[in-house]
Order: structure tokens, then C-alpha cells, then sequence
């Protein structure tokens, strides 16, 4: 039955135990047990050899983290999903599992301020070759590969300037050369958008941003085929030890099952903030792909059902103006992190994407007055108002 139903019943009921033999629970009960009894030292060594299913440590998986993966495999129609502690932790044991010394990788160069130092910093230790490129240009991307390149990693909307990149044509292009593609999905999440569906290989979410959308929770996953994501499982997810608590499972599956109808909120809510601060004279840009000054509008119409909550835009008066207007609003919560049902306001350049010198935001166009707003839930009229007033005193 759940595999007929549509999005909004599946984040409610794929995953949920109907007969709970204790107490008939609704809701997913939490299992916090580290370990589990076998009934026989036979049976031990079957679910040790992958012979027999069955639980054995809940480094490997535990009922309540097991449950969480079945609803996310459902929300984004892959075959398996892991559930992770952190979206750092899914990012860098994907890469990590995929990549060897000698490899070479290719990368959209505008990323998440955390991934980037881990892609362009961290993975050349281990004698992998990094290649930051346009991922909208292929011409860009095929003059870098070659036999040792193995992956092509990207975001759609891209964080923070909210670039779209071509599904399609990345996935063409990886299929083409055999190349494992991987996205972080993080930014248009189900049922904005399926990357899978559209072919990419594996796909990553940081779980703490719209999917838990309370800002309560630090968690990710990793989404595939079963022929991509088991031996991810046994060579290398129960080695690195990247495992998800169970009360951090429960609160997700509780985030899930509110997911649409928040994204459908944060998204109407966006669009007029986005309006507005389009037509404020202290602003020079806006990035959000639902405005037709959008560059990748059409792109952005073509492969994604709505276009998020997320924006970023350029303030007159660079990194001082930037500042003073994150310093000065009242409702909206200066903090990190976005998806979340509360408004929150950061400066990338002295906040997430920090990290970077300033040579690497100028050259993955990050201005210094850049800032990223996630608008959440509130009435829009007040989130305007709470800009509106922090604008004045600029």
C-alpha cells in the first residue's frame, strides 16, 4: 500500500510500526539500546556475515534510526537511505568511501562554506586531485576529466548565491564517463525537488535544515541505489561510525511529517520577501530562483516544483552595511543554519563562509555585503518590517 501513496501521507506513515506487540504506539517509539541479544551464537554469526537480517550494535543501525531511513528513502525515491549524525558526516564519508589517493574529483566551485574547506582543503591530504569548476559550463567540467577523475559533486540551489545547476546535463555528462554524481539536496528538498529521479547517483541532505525544520536537530543522510549505498554501508558507514542517535531520529520522523506544508508556507512567504527587497534601493541584487531576474529562471521552472525559502542578496555599502543590517534586526534571529520555521538572517562572509580567504569568496562570488536570509513562517508583513527598520539604520 505505502508505495502508491503521495508525498504528504508517505512522511506520515512509511516507517511507522502498525503493530507495536507492547503497547500499540502511533508514534515510532524510541529504542535507545546500544546492543542487542541474539538468541544463538548461530544467529549471531548470520546477521555478522549478512546472511540473516537482524540487529546486532546500533552503530550499524538501531529501530528507531531504522525507521527514519525508510521514511527518507520514500521522500526522495531511493532504493536505500543511511542516516547520518551530522550532513558534514554525510558528506564526508560519501566522499571519503567513493575517493582514494591517486583520484581526482570535480566540483561546482560555489559551495557550502564547511564543504568547500573539506573538498579544496582537506581532500587533497589524501592525494585526491580537486577541480573547482562552473558546473554550467561543460565545456569546464570535460577539459578535467580524465581516468582518474571518479566523481562530480554539486549543490542545486547552490549555497548561499542560489545558483541552479543543470541536473540533467551533470548527470549526462557522469553517465557518459562513468562518473559516480553526487548532490546535496539540502536546499530544495522533496517534493521541490528529486535529483534521483532526474538520475544523480547519491544524494545528500543536511537533515538538520528544512527536513527537522525546528533547529533542534544535527543530522544527515545519504540517499541511493542499493548497489551504490550497501557497499557504503559494509565497507565504510559502519567503520567510520558516523551513526544518528535515536532521539535525534524521533524528532526528524516528527519534522518529516510536516514537511510540505511548511515548504509551501516558507515558500509563499518568500517570494514576498524577495519582492520587497527586489525593489529596496539599499539592495543591488537579490539571488532567489523564483524571481524571473533569476539568471537560471527557466532552469529553475524546468526541474524544480517550487523554489524554497532561501535567498541571498547584495547590500550597498559591502561588508560594514552587512553587518550593521544582520546587527540590527529584532525579530528575525541572527543565527546560521536555514529551513527552519523561525526567520534567520547570517552575513556569509563573516559567518559561514568565513572559512573561505578572501580571494576564494571573490572568486566564487561572494560579495562582502552578501547577505542570506531564510525566511520561515511568521506573518511576511512582520518579517518586511523587522528588514525594513534594520535597513533605516544603515
Amino acid at each position: 500500500m505505502k508505495n502508491w501513496l503521495k508525498f504528504s501521507s508517505q512522511n506520515i506513515h512509511v516507517g511507522v510500526h502498525k503493530a507495536d506487540p507492547y503497547f500499540g504506539s502511533v508514534v515510532p517509539p524510541i529504542y535507545p539500546s546500544s546492543t542487542y541479544q541474539f538468541p544463538t551464537a548461530k544467529e549471531g554469526a548470520l546477521r555478522f556475515s549478512g546472511k540473516k537480517k537482524g540487529l546486532i550494535y546500533s552503530r550499524f543501525t538501531n529501530p528507531t534510526v531504522y525507521a527514519l531511513e525508510k521514511r527518507l528513502a520514500a521522500l526522495e525515491h531511493a532504493e536505500r537511505a543511511l542516516a547520518t549524525s551530522s550532513g558534514m558526516a554525510a558528506i564526508s564519508l560519501t566522499l571519503l568511501h567513493f575517493l582514494k589517493a591517486g583520484d581526482s574529483i570535480i566540483a561546482h566551485k560555489v559551495l557550502y562554506g564547511g564543504t568547500y574547506e573539506f573538498i579544496a582543503h582537506i581532500l587533497p591530504r589524501y592525494g585526491i586531485t580537486v577541480h573547482l569548476v562552473d558546473a554550467n559550463n561543460e565545456q569546464e567540467i570535460l577539459s578535467k576529466i580524465d581516468d582518474t577523475t571518479k566523481v562530480i559533486y554539486f549543490e542545486t540551489p547552490t549555497n548561499p548565491l542560489l545558483e541552479v545547476v543543470d541536473i540533467e546535463k551533470i548527470v549526462r555528462i557522469a553517465q557518459k564517463h562513468n562518473l559516480i554524481s553526487i548532490i546535496d539536496n539540502t536546499f530544495a528538498p522533496p517534493p521541490f525537488q528529486y535529483p534521483h529521479d532526474m538520475g544523480v547517483d547519491i544524494v545528500i541532505h543536511s537533515l538538520t535544515k528544512y527536513i527537522g525544520g525546528h533547529s533542534d536537530v544535527i543530522a544527515g543522510a545519504i540517499l541511493g541505489k542499493l548497489k551504490h549505498m550497501d557497499p557504503l554501508f559494509g565497507s565504510s558507514y559502519i567503520f567510520y561510525g558516523p551513526t544518528m542517535s535515536p532521539f535525534t531520529a524521533y524528532l526528524i520522523m516528527r519534522g518529516i511529517s510536516t514537511l510540505e506544508i511548511r515548504l509551501r508556507k516558507q515558500e509563499q512567504n518568500a517570494f514576498k520577501v524577495a519582492q520587497y527587497l527586489e525593489n529596496h534601493p539599499q539592495v543591488e541584487r537579490v539571488y532567489y530562483p523564483g524571481l524571473e531576474s533569476h539568471p537560471q529562471y527557466q532552469l529553475a521552472k524546468k526541474q524544480m516544483n517550487g523554489y524554497g525559502s532561501v535567498m541571498s542578496f547584495e547590500i550597498k555599502g559591502g561588508y560594514e552595511a552587512g553587518e550593521k543590517l544582520v546587527n540590527s534586526v529584532e525579530m528575525i534571529t541572527l543565527a546560521v543554519s536555514l529551513g527552519a520555521v523561525e526567520s534567520l538572517i547570517e552575513h556569509p562572509a563573516s559567518m559561514t563562509h568565513s572559512e573561505l580567504s578572501p580571494e576564494e569568496r571573490k572568486q566564487s562570488g561572494i560579495g562582502e555585503g552578501l547577505i542570506r536570509i531564510s525566511v520561515g513562517i511568521e506573518d511576511p508583513d512582520d518579517i518586511i518590517g523587522d528588514l525594513d527598520q534594520a535597513f533605516k539604520k544603515i
